[in-house]
């Protein structure tokens, strides 16, 4: 009896032969591409939830846009009770100078 017959996807020796032991194979260690090591941080939302990125994008730009409008918001308050003040010392001397008109019309002789 003959030995079996090497399949194409027996393993081979540098020279050319097939690796057989007995009816083991034995394989071979294969070159794999180095995998870098620079940078490997991954966000593993982008796994579990492609659209997470989007989302957090989307509420980061959100926040951002709330944070801004608060801003203004209180440079309006600002803006507004500093005109409320201004308003108020108008009417202050308004007032103030209608008394005065009144005592004036009130000491003038009338004639």
């Amino acid at each position: 009896m003959s030995a079996p017959r090497p399949s194409e996807d027996t393993p081979m020796r540098e020279d050319g032969r097939h690796m057989q032991t007995g009816n083991k194979r034995v394989s071979q260690t294969l070159d794999l591409p180095q995998i870098p090591t620079t940078d490997l941080s991954l966000d593993f939302s982008d796994f579990i939830e492609p659209d997470a990125a989007e989302v957090k994008a989307k509420l980061q730009k959100r926040a951002s846009t709330v944070m801004k409008l608060a801003e203004e918001n209180e440079k309006l308050k600002a803006e507004l009770k500093a005109m409320s003040e201004r308003v108020e010392q108008a009417e202050q001397r308004r007032q103030k100078l209608m008394r005065m008109r009144e005592q004036r019309a009130l000491e003038e002789p009338s004639s």
